[in-house]
């Protein structure tokens, strides 16, 4: 005789109990070696998980502000896009030098002395000295003064010195007058901390 065979001619209680007790055993069985690990194992885990929502949560705060800092670093290459163009570099030099003295010319200046000095290195740029003397009227001076100001390149006026006004031979009132020119240029390669 088989087990099955005895429990169906067993009574109905009995029938009931052995299923009762058969199925305490699988969920014991589940209970202790499935279930419990499981639970265990995700507590340990929740620490790491809060942590890491966290993280997540900061991580999104910043990516919804990358709009903001696209839009920051692209003003800021405009920026120096529009700075570089102050700084020429060492081959617009010469033009820039050029188109100063040609903006002197073009106010009736005679230019007596336009001497460039040795560059002077700065952080990320160089100082490019110009000593310059011109003879002419003091609107003609102030005329040349006014138009390298507006020039787009930086370009600065130090150590003028003007003479006593003379007549000169076409009549009219000239006075000598004896300045430095000090314009930049970018220095490739440095960079700055």
């Amino acid at each position: 005789m088989n087990v099955i065979d005895t429990l169906m001619r067993q009574k109905s209680i009995i029938k009931v109990l052995i299923l009762i007790v058969l199925l305490g055993i699988i969920i014991a069985f589940y209970w202790q070696f499935l279930y419990r690990p499981v639970i265990a194992e995700v507590k340990t885990l929740e620490p790491e998980l809060a942590t890491l929502r966290a993280e997540l949560s900061a991580k999104q705060a910043i990516v919804s502000e990358r709009p903001k800092y696209e839009a920051e670093l692209e003003q800021t290459r405009h920026e120096l896009v529009l700075a570089l163009k102050q700084l020429p570099d060492k081959s617009e030099i010469p033009t820039l030098l050029e188109t100063i003295s040609a903006l002197g010319k073009s106010s009736g200046l005679d230019f007596l002395l336009f001497r460039p000095r040795s560059e002077v290195p700065k952080n990320f740029y160089a100082e490019i000295p110009v000593d310059i003397k011109v003879q002419g009227s003091y609107r003609d001076i102030v005329n040349f003064f006014d138009k390298v100001s507006k020039m787009p390149r930086i370009v600065n006026m130090f150590d003028i010195t003007m003479g006593s006004p003379q007549k000169g031979s076409d009549r009219r009132t000239n006075t000598m007058t004896s300045c430095m020119a000090t314009t930049y240029k970018f220095i490739e390669g440095v960079t700055t901390r």
